[in-house]
């Protein structure tokens, strides 16, 4: 079994020219979103690349599919607007080496987005039982094996191209913590990421809030109120509404989620 390999979730690629882009130097998946239907291989560096092409809407559908072709010991999750630093796969292969309990390790990343700055770490350690979760799947390698053993798969609700925004990722690490995965954080950096094109993030409006009342409610329903006052709150001063109007969109999002309502039904 090969030891490592990137899961990249793309749009509309005709070649393999993001192995260049992103610097990639492994194996890797391509869960490619475009107006056909198609399977393509391409060797290169002694390393294999493979494009699955669907007309598959959703980013959590698509990082599914990239899991199902998944077949290294450890996997990295991309986004095609990281680019790597040289040493990737031997910086993520030694930290798993090293803590041979871990199942999941998450990478620092460089961002050149100044509103959203990744939180940096300058320690190896173990995750904390109850620790903030800062993270998207950018930053996050797992253990296959543990992974497929706990059986858990990302939300076709929630993200990019889905019915509710964002929140895949949190969903999804949620649900690994709580089925006992162990989590460690690296202190190594392994890329910087652009944040180019985001399918949901335009800034701190409507959509924004929505997004997170439909995120509370799945996870933190019986503490969504807290929820709720923390996230307004903590952007009332770069947000593009009101401090008002942002609670009665998260409340919104939270009915929405509810009723199965999308935030264009709305």
């Amino acid at each position: 079994m090969k030891k490592f390999q990137i899961l990249c979730v793309t749009m509309g690629q005709k070649n393999f020219s993001k192995i260049k882009e992103m610097n990639i130097h492994s194996d890797v998946v391509f869960a490619n979103q475009a107006n056909q239907v198609g399977y393509e291989e391409l060797k290169f560096e002694g390393y294999r690349a493979q494009m699955i092409t669907t007309n598959t809407c959703g980013v959590g559908k698509n990082r599914n599919i990239a899991l199902m072709y998944a077949d290294a010991e450890y996997c990295l999750f991309a986004d095609d607007d990281v680019v790597y630093y040289d040493g990737l796969a031997k910086k993520v292969v030694d930290e798993f080496e090293k803590h041979k309990d871990a199942d999941v390790f998450i990478f620092n990343l460089d961002s050149e987005d100044g509103d959203r700055k990744q939180v940096k770490y300058d320690k190896t350690r173990r995750c904390k039982i109850i620790e903030k979760m800062p993270w998207g799947c950018v930053r996050v390698a797992v253990k296959l094996e543990a992974l497929k053993k706990a059986n858990i798969w990302f939300t076709t609700l929630f993200g990019g191209g889905c019915m509710f925004p964002s929140g895949e990722d949190s969903l999804w690490l949620t649900a690994l913590k709580r089925n006992g995965l162990k989590f460690y954080i690296s202190s190594e950096t392994i890329g910087r990421v652009m944040f180019t094109n985001s399918s949901w993030f335009s800034g701190y409006d409507k959509k924004y809030y929505f997004g997170k009342g439909a995120f509370y409610q799945a996870v933190h329903p019986r503490t969504f109120y807290l929820w709720m006052l923390y996230i307004c709150f903590r952007t009332r001063s770069k947000s593009k509404i009101s401090f008002q109007k942002s609670l009665s969109w998260i409340k919104k999002g939270k009915y929405s989620y509810i009723n199965n309502i999308s935030y264009k039904e709305l």
